[in-house]
């Protein structure tokens, strides 16, 4: 999972010289603050993204096994 997601695309706010906002749900960038829950629901990006996140949960090892103590280590 990315700290913060910033790679939507976006464009600009035509009534501001310096204001953008995602092109799919039209939320400034300055209130989704690089945040995948600041979209909106039925966003694009976000709908797309939650994906890869659910994806990269199933494939992460889980290092549940290696953390148990095992007979062959040695204090």
């Amino acid at each position: 999972m990315k700290p913060f997601y910033i790679d939507y695309p976006q464009e600009k706010i035509e009534e501001h010289q310096h204001a953008y906002r995602c092109m799919y749900c039209k939320i400034p960038t300055t209130v989704i603050f690089g945040l995948l829950e600041n979209h909106a629901e039925d966003c694009t990006y976000r709908k797309q993204q939650s994906k890869w996140v659910q994806l990269e949960a199933k494939l992460k090892p889980h290092n549940e096994h290696f953390d148990e103590p095992h007979a062959d280590e040695v204090d």
